[in-house]
């Protein structure tokens, strides 16, 4: 299904039981794209897609950190340049890393659909190839390499499988996957941001209000094309949202039960998934850990506060 060359680089990440505590009779399985290079599951679908251009070429993406790390990870192999619209607010640690990456970076003021706009600009006005991270078929393609391995992994079958969707490139490939068959997939959406069940709920791509979250990667104010299109064809779809509280306090579980250093996204379903588990016990379900790459400052914060209060309930 991928050509030998694809698996020269992606890594099959490793899927883990979660060690912290559940509902009776239930299990949490873990796809840690956190090991994935570039910690984040965003390098699988740009790797693929980057495979299609000559060598020297430019291209262009929109992305809030780990998208834009991911083409600029594949452009370094496959010898390509990098030009990458970003928010204003984006994290710190993704800005450094996608700048250590050779991309040349262009903040913008807004957010991820701000940043679409002058990346097509630029695509427009140079010929660049727009990468998009939630329509292009090729990207979603190769994300879907996660859900093949989970799978593989996921031996004695699942009951239901979580993931987060900002835009919906990683629940595309994941509906591609699974098509035809009959896995309860769940796609999580900040409370804030909810883009893709007004999508479902309205029958229309609708723009939100700008919102802010930790989980920056979420923070896409309306559902890709795709995406939407393969959520209304698929027979059990549903959407779960997620407060900020939630991501926060699973960024400390995943560290205090399986040394996992989740940013806001990836942390997102797993938080989703305990609170399924706790309305549908003794099921066992999966969970994407989409990606790690979080400001130390914002990650210890969430360590420290809820360190600070399992100690003063004891």
């Amino acid at each position: 299904m991928f050509p030998q060359q694809y698996y020269q680089h992606v890594i099959r990440t490793p899927l883990v039981r979660y060690q912290g505590p559940l509902a009776p009779r239930s299990e949490l399985w873990l796809k840690d794209e956190t090991k994935q290079v570039g910690k984040s599951f965003k390098f699988r679908g740009t790797y693929h897609r980057l495979l299609e251009e000559a060598p020297e070429t430019t291209v262009v993406t929109a992305s809030t950190g780990n998208h834009g790390m991911g083409v600029s990870l594949a452009a370094q192999l496959l010898n390509l340049r990098v030009q990458v619209f970003v928010p204003a607010h984006i994290s710190a640690v993704k800005a450094e890393k996608l700048v250590q990456l050779g991309a040349n970076v262009e903040k913008v003021a807004g957010g991820y659909d701000e940043c679409v706009q002058e990346a097509l600009r630029f695509s427009r006005e140079t010929g660049a190839p727009y990468i998009s991270s939630l329509d292009d078929p090729s990207v979603v393609h190769g994300h879907s390499s996660l859900f093949r391995e989970i799978r593989e992994q996921a031996e004695e079958g699942l009951d239901s499988l979580l993931l987060p969707v900002g835009g919906g490139g990683l629940l595309a490939g994941c509906l591609e996957c699974y098509q035809g068959s009959d896995m309860h997939i769940i796609g999580v959406e900040l409370e804030c941001v909810p883009s893709m069940k007004i999508a479902l709920e309205s029958n229309e791509r609708v723009l939100l209000p700008p919102a802010r979250s930790m989980a920056e990667g979420m923070l896409v104010r309306q559902a890709g094309v795709l995406p939407l299109e393969r959520a209304r064809a698929y027979p059990r779809f549903d959407v779960e949202l997620i407060s900020e509280e939630e991501i926060q306090h699973m960024l400390y579980l995943l560290w205090k039960h399986n040394h996992i250093r989740a940013e806001g996204a990836g942390a997102s379903a797993v938080a989703a998934a305990l609170r399924y588990l706790e309305n549908h016990p003794g099921q066992r379900i999966a969970a994407v850990i989409s990606g790690g790459n979080i400001d130390e400052e914002a990650f210890q914060i969430a360590v420290r506060k809820y360190r600070v209060e399992e100690a003063s309930t004891r």
